[in-house]
């Protein structure tokens, strides 16, 4: 491999991996904190309570990320029984986490805006142009990424919810394969390409609202 290629990979990666552990951690803060507020604690009780990323890492989630630009990490456990509305109570639980990048996405677009880069030679000014915008994109990633219906993704959670005691065998049929899903998902050039796709076009929005 070239050696600038090889720097600018760890480069790449030196700015990826803070980000994404910013933004999985008020990803999976986000899900614990609003199953703890609606009467489970489940998460609390397992350390998922925290914004501390180490504690939510996902190995295998990580290193897609690397690899592929898409990761996740790994997923708060709740127990629904534990809820006064389990439904209800656990596709909130669900959205809370997508919800809570969303909202990160929007605040960096702000900071932004109105941090006063002018203070800051243009070199400065680059890198931080730079790191926040690419830390709005993995939020919006994580936030895009995570609503998809597949376990163990949040998505999967809202589905269940809303088509279990209809459709079991839909349910099961995706817990079942999902891992093959996933695999699917990210070899294939087409599906890769309208993800992204997808996550960008939800990034300039957000953005429009701002600037």
């Amino acid at each position: 491999m070239d050696s600038k290629v090889f720097l600018d990979s760890l480069k790449s990666v030196a700015i990826i991996l803070p980000a994404f552990l910013v933004a999985l951690s008020f990803h999976e803060f986000a899900h614990a904190f609003m199953s703890n507020l609606l009467g489970d604690d489940t998460a609390k009780k397992m350390g998922r309570l925290t914004l501390n990323p180490f504690a939510h890492l996902d190995f295998i989630g990580t290193l897609f990320l690397i690899v592929f630009r898409i990761g996740w990490a790994k997923p708060v456990q709740f127990d629904a029984r534990n809820f006064k509305y389990p439904r209800l109570y656990s596709v909130l639980t669900a959205l809370a986490g997508p919800f809570a990048n969303l909202l990160l996405a929007l605040l960096i677009f702000v900071l932004i805006k109105y941090f006063p880069i002018s203070y800051f030679p243009e070199a400065v000014n680059k890198s931080f142009l730079q790191v926040f915008e690419l830390t709005a994109y993995i939020n919006v990633m994580l936030g895009v990424f995570n609503l998809l219906p597949i376990p163990p993704l949040d998505g999967s959670h809202i589905i269940t919810a809303l088509l279990y005691n209809k459709y079991p065998n839909v349910v099961i049929w995706l817990y079942r394969y999902s891992l093959f899903i996933l695999i699917f998902l990210f070899l294939m050039p087409i599906t890769r390409y309208w993800l992204i796709k997808l996550i960008l076009l939800v990034y300039n929005f957000l953005r429009n609202l701002v600037f």
